[in-house]
Parts: structure tokens; C-alpha cells; sequence
């Protein structure tokens, strides 16, 4: 065995406190014949305890995770003009997502924050070197600060190496906040299994970046240490793909499952409505007024849901449909990371008709519109299914704070989600989708009362109306709405014979 031990710190005094940089490398070489492994324990297949707790560390390391909570400077970069310039939104308006981001996580709090013009994302330093100084000198002034946000949807590998070089602090990007935020609110294991999963495109993002730029800076090559054998980035991407393959191995299971429960579904004719929309639009709040389901607490959260759960309703002909709750939306984040969500979001994307929840009093409403759009033609969504979206806008109680520039989904309905108000409305349109995605329609049966026909239609389909007929009383009329093969089977049973 021998030893490698290389630190890579940058120590400064800023008045009387010292700046660390947090590039440090300390590596462990256990030498054999071909091989060599990092901290001197290779992950052994055969050892799921060893390579579980290594996982868990490159996580921990690559995510800056931290149970005592964080203090944070927030910058929102944006570009002035071109291609790369965003025209549906605001800088102000995308700082004050990323301060809600920040603030949705237990003990983190925001201690300054600040929005920088710039020509392109694309300097290896991300910032111009004025821009750069600027930040470095006030992360080093002011104490409070211990992180850094950047609210991009990912920094490449290279940018984030620089930045923690040049403010000796942890940087985080979109991606590794929305990862903190799922850690904090996954309860489920599904849905921590979903987040694990979440996490290992950004894993194999940064480990090439990180450790192959570490090796070469000590001057070995990361093809050539330990001889012919694994570098201390395959013993990584060796880790990684452990951990994907069994959390793939589970997803399955879920998958099979619900599956499973889906083809049951199925079998019962039960009409299904997706609810999707920007995270904490009130998805979960509209589907509590639709059912009346005492038992969902709405929470006014950012991803509050990370479970896609099914809520049984009916609609005004009291047909009985299947409400999904999903997983929300958000902008700037790779879509590989909701991709994530797909064990559960199939059954969203299943569904036989999709209600789009919109915040109408958020600022940013135009643009949080687009990217729920974009993420589901992003998610191969069916294209009729798409094109026949049901737009409900929701939170018409509060305050409209829309800019005069912005505009409103068309054909939208407005609602109260909280105060009921507009669910008639909405319920309505629902049925109109619902009946003709599926095939039933609205009719009216002529049988006996109390006859054999109305009991069947009582336990087969959804029955909304039932009157004397006025030319002899013995008859009753019966309103329900019914689908091809149930009409089939009623005929089959009481007409034909």
C-alpha cells in the first residue's frame, strides 16, 4: 500500500476570518496487481453495505448536503440581448423563484442576493473578470455568507470548479437545490428512490470534472495511476452504476405495480384526469375541492408532492373519474431530472385527459405556463392529449400582480381552488373531455322501476338523473352516461333477449 495525499487549498485571511478553497483531494492507493482503488477500498458487488455508504459519501460531497442548514448569497445571472436573452420573464421576476427555492429548505436562509447582466453563459469563469472580482470580495467580506447560488439549471463541470476556486465557499446551481429540496420532502420510498435516480445524471456529470482535473493538476496521468488497472474515476463510475442498476431494479417493481393497478383500472372503466402545473400552482388544493377528500392537505410549498397519487371523484353526471396528482414543474432545470419521475409519471402521462393548473396570481404566470407546456412535449405526451389541455386558473382570490406585458393561456377557466369559486365551470369542461376521450356518451334509458335493468345500471354505469315517465307511471327514465361496450352488454342482457 502506498499512500497519495495532495491538498489543493487557497488560504487567505479576510479580516479575521480564513478562506479555504474546498478543491482538496486526499486519496488512499491500495496497489494489486492491475488495480488500484480510492481510500483503499474498492466497491465490491458483493459488499452492498460498502458500496452503499461510499455512494452515499460522493453524493453527500457532490451535493454539498449538510443537515445544519445553509446561509446563501443568490446571484441571477441573465443575458442582455441575443438568442441566449429570455423574453417571457423578467431577471426580478427569476431572482425571487430562486429566493423561494432557497427558503422552501429547513434551516437555509437567504443573506444577500443580486441579479448580473452578462453576453453568454459560456466562460470557462462564467463571470467577466470585473463581475468575478465583485463576487469574490463579497463573499470574503461578509461572514454570514458560507454558499453560493447561481441560478442557472447546471453549471458545466469546469465553471463550477472555478467559482468554488475563486470564493473558497461551496456553489450550487438549479439542479443541486431542486436535489436538496426532493431530499427534504421525499417521505415516500418511492419517492426516494425516484430521487436517487434524480441524482445520477448530475453524478456522472461531475465526477470526470472534478477527480480526472484533480489528478492532472498533481501531474498523473488518470489513464496511467495504478498501473493498468482502475483510475479514481472508473472506481467512481463504477460506484455509480451500482447504485443506478439496483435503483433500476426497483423502479421496475414500482413500475410493474402500478402497471398492475392501472390495468385494474381499466378493466373497471374508470375515466382518469391528470393534473399537472407549476410547482405549487395549487394542483393538490384544486383536486381537494373537486373531491372533497378531507383527508389531502395542500401545502404552500415549492414541491410539496413527490408522489404521484390517485384521487377518486365524480363529475356533475356522477361518473366516477380518477384524479392524478402529480409532481410539479419548474423552469431551468434539465428535463432529465423530472425524466426521473417517469415510474410515476406515466400514469399522468397515461391519463385520458390532462388539466393544466396555472397560478393566476403569480407575476411570472406566462412563463410558468411555457415551461409546463414545454415539459410535456419534452415528455412525449400524446398529441391529442395535448392539444386538448384543459387550462384552469387558479388562485383568483388573491391579488392579480400579472405585468402588462403578460398574456393568459387561451380558453382558460378561471377558479378558487380554496373559496370554490368557478368548479362548476371547470367540472363541466372535464365531463365534456372525459366523455368524449373515452367514448360514452350522455343518454337516457327507458326501463321498469324497480326492474332488473335499473338495478344493473345502478352498479354498471353512472346513473345522474331519474324521473317518472309522464305517459305511464310504471316506467321510470334513467340518465346515465354509459360507453360503447356497457351499452352492448345492457342490450345483450335485457333487449336482445
Amino acid at each position: 500500500m502506498f499512500y497519495l495525499r495532495t491538498v489543493f487549498t487557497k488560504i487567505s485571511l479576510v479580516g479575521n476570518r480564513r478562506c479555504v478553497s474546498l478543491r482538496t483531494l486526499n486519496l488512499t492507493l491500495t496497489k494489486s496487481p492491475g488495480r488500484c482503488f480510492a481510500n483503499g477500498n474498492p466497491p465490491r458487488e458483493d459488499n452492498e453495505e460498502d458500496t452503499e455508504a461510499e455512494y452515499e459519501d460522493l453524493v453527500k460531497r457532490t451535493f454539498h448536503l449538510s443537515d445544519s442548514g445553509n446561509q446563501v448569497l443568490i446571484v441571477q445571472p441573465y443575458v442582455k440581448w441575443g438568442a441566449g436573452k429570455k423574453r417571457n420573464t423578467t431577471p426580478e421576476l427569476q431572482l425571487a423563484e430562486a429566493v423561494a427555492l432557497v427558503e422552501t429548505l429547513p434551516r437555509w436562509k437567504v443573506v444577500d442576493k443580486l441579479v448580473l447582466p452578462l453576453q453568454s453563459f459560456h466562460k470557462n469563469t462564467f463571470f467577466g473578470k470585473g463581475n468575478l472580482k465583485m463576487l469574490r470580495d463579497k463573499v470574503r467580506e461578509n461572514e454570514r455568507i458560507v454558499s453560493v447560488f447561481i441560478s442557472v439549471n447546471q453549471l458545466r463541470g469546469t465553471q463550477h470548479h472555478e467559482l468554488e476556486e475563486q470564493f473558497g465557499v461551496p456553489v450550487f446551481d438549479r439542479y443541486m437545490i431542486v436535489i436538496q429540496i426532493f431530499r427534504a420532502h421525499a417521505t415516500t420510498m418511492e419517492a426516494k428512490l425516484q430521487v436517487a435516480r434524480a441524482e445520477i445524471p448530475y453524478l456522472r456529470s461531475r465526477i470526470r470534472d472534478y477527480q480526472e482535473g484533480a489528478l492532472e493538476r498533481i501531474g498523473a496521468s488518470s489513464s496511467a495511476i495504478g498501473g493498468d488497472g482502475e483510475t479514481f474515476v472508473d472506481v467512481r463510475r463504477k460506484i455509480v452504476g451500482l447504485r443506478e442498476k439496483k435503483l433500476k431494479q426497483e423502479l421496475e417493481k414500482i413500475r410493474s405495480n402500478r402497471e398492475l393497478l392501472r390495468s385494474n383500472r381499466t378493466k373497471l372503466q374508470y375515466a382518469t384526469v391528470a393534473v399537472v402545473g407549476y410547482t405549487n400552482a395549487g394542483k393538490t388544493s384544486l383536486i381537494k375541492a373537486l373531491t372533497g377528500k378531507a383527508t389531502l392537505q395542500p401545502k404552500d410549498q415549492l414541491f410539496a408532492t413527490l408522489d404521484v397519487t390517485v384521487h377518486e371523484g365524480y363529475l356533475p353526471s356522477r361518473l366516477k373519474v380518477l384524479y392524478v396528482d402529480t409532481v410539479g414543474f419548474i423552469s431551468d432545470i434539465p428535463t432529465e431530472l423530472i425524466e426521473a419521475f417517469n415510474a410515476t409519471l406515466e400514469d399522468a402521462l397515461l391519463a385520458d385527459v390532462i388539466v393544466h393548473v396555472c397560478d393566476m396570481s403569480h407575476p411570472d404566470l406566462s412563463a410558468q405556463c411555457e415551461t409546463v407546456t414545454a415539459t410535456l412535449q419534452r415528455l412525449n405526451v400524446d398529441k391529442n392529449l395535448l392539444e386538448n389541455v384543459i387550462v384552469a386558473g387558479n388562485k383568483i382570490d388573491l391579488p392579480h400582480r400579472l405585468g402588462p406585458d403578460m398574456t393568459l393561456p387561451p380558453d382558460i377557466t378561471r377558479v378558487s381552488a380554496l373559496h370554490h369559486t368557478g368548479l362548476n365551470a371547470l367540472s363541466n369542461r372535464i365531463e365534456k373531455s372525459v366523455l368524449a376521450a373515452t367514448g360514452r356518451v350522455s343518454m337516457v334509458v327507458r326501463v321498469l322501476a324497480g326492474s332488473s335493468e335499473m338495478a344493473w345500471l345502478y352498479k354498471e354505469v353512472a346513473v345522474s338523473e331519474v324521473v317518472s315517465d309522464s305517459e305511464d307511471s310504471q316506467y321510470v327514465l334513467v340518465r346515465v352516461v354509459i360507453s360503447e361496450g356497457q351499452l352492448g352488454r345492457f342490450k345483450r342482457l335485457f333487449i336482445d333477449q
